[in-house]
């Protein structure tokens, strides 16, 4: 078999398996000291991807702008709350989940707090590493992640981007981390545009998409539930279709559209209306916003 074979699924698996044996095993976070700044729209999601990577709640330690605002979300999320002195306090892992014009403050503020040896993970998109490693104490490891919320249900995906001073150890545990989130790509801080347009602002489009299809179902005689489940069913079906077969989407797209019938109607349509023109300008605004924010 030359190397332009394509593999049988079975093949393919053997050598995934062992491929996956030759990787060394990944570190356990059982134990990992988390302290996460900021546990809202985006911090929320990486608290329960953490969760279920095998962080403990005992280990993970939530402190919002209040008090009663970091028991909410303790709560909610199944994890610890505290004060920021406390959460900070022999943390492995501090993540820093406040909006982006807040990041380089608070770098600042805690960096008299900050345990030797804590690894510092941004949310924020747009302020790049150099700017949060020049707020912080000399040598401090940090990384960026670009995170989507669906990693909630871990089917998300990660962009990792690791700072001047973080080892290979220290990646694989951040990555280790993120292992239950969906996807994880290391990625560069050039890159990152075209990721948050690809994926971190990307599920906000499939929400809007999503929403104008089951408002149409509905106004086309569907109850508003049933159209609820079978649009969120369809959408999670087709993508689901894709990752498992590998297909390609215009392959799958042609397979459904049968000369002069209902498909290739709707399909005409779209093209009509400019939807794939329109996906593609909101995909390039979001990357080119964060591309204007990184300039600081």
């Amino acid at each position: 078999m030359n190397d332009s074979t394509p593999q049988t699924p079975s093949t393919a698996t053997a050598q995934d398996t062992a491929q996956d044996a030759a990787r060394p095993s990944a570190p356990d976070v059982a134990g990992v000291r988390v302290a996460v700044i900021g546990a809202g729209n985006m911090g929320g999601p990486v608290v329960r991807s953490f969760l279920a990577a095998g962080v403990r709640s005992e280990d993970l330690q939530i402190t919002n702008s209040t008090a009663a605002s970091s028991d909410r979300a303790a709560q909610e999320l199944g994890a610890s709350s505290a004060t920021r002195a406390e959460a900070l306090e022999g943390a492995d892992v501090v993540v820093l989940g406040v909006k982006p014009y807040q990041i380089l403050d608070l770098a600042a503020e805690i960096g008299d707090q900050l345990p030797e040896g804590a690894l510092v993970i941004s949310l924020a998109a747009g302020t790049t590493l150099d700017r949060i490693e020049a707020a912080l104490p000399d040598g401090a490891v940090v990384f960026r992640a670009m995170p989507n919320t669906p990693i909630s249900v871990g089917e998300g995906a990660v962009g990792l981007m690791r700072g001047s001073a973080v080892t290979d150890q220290q990646h694989e545990l951040v990555r280790a981390l993120f292992s239950r989130a969906g996807v994880v790509v290391d990625i560069t801080e050039e890159q990152v545009h075209a990721f948050i347009g690809a994926a971190g602002s990307l599920s906000a489009f499939v929400f809007a998409i999503i929403e104008a299809m089951t408002d149409e179902a509905v106004r086309l005689g569907l109850k508003r539930d049933l159209a609820d489940s079978l649009v969120q069913q369809t959408v999670r079906g087709a993508a689901t279709m894709l990752l498992e077969s590998g297909m390609h989407a215009a392959v799958a797209k042609n397979g459904v559209s049968s000369p002069g019938g209902t498909t290739v109607q709707g399909l005409a349509a779209l093209e009509r209306e400019g939807v794939r023109s329109g996906v593609a300008a909101a995909m390039a605004a979001a990357a080119e916003t964060s591309r204007e924010m990184s300039k600081g």
